[in-house]
């Protein structure tokens, strides 16, 4: 249950069919004084050469996120604690 101005609300998450859902294998993080912009790209291997073997990559730019500072802090901060690896 969360709150919102002291309210108790309930929170449904839902995906519509147009959002973006996509795995991503690069990904850059820029700040722009106001704001953090990240961008997300896939990899796509290019033809086998003549041995077979895969020698040219294209990283497509898949989705650009802009966020505000105390948002991109708390995203940091999860990705974080999520990332960590218990032994």
């Amino acid at each position: 249950m969360n709150e919102i101005k002291g309210v108790p609300v309930e929170r449904f998450f839902e995906q519509p069919p147009d959002a973006i859902s996509f795995f991503s294998d690069f990904a850059q993080v820029a700040h722009t004084g106001n704001e953090i912009v990240m961008q997300f790209y896939e990899t796509i291997p290019g033809p086998p050469g003549h041995e077979g073997n895969i020698t040219k990559v294209r990283t497509r730019l898949r989705a650009t996120i802009t966020i505000g500072l105390t948002h991109a802090q708390n995203i940091g901060r999860l990705i974080t604690e999520k990332a960590e690896v218990k032994q």
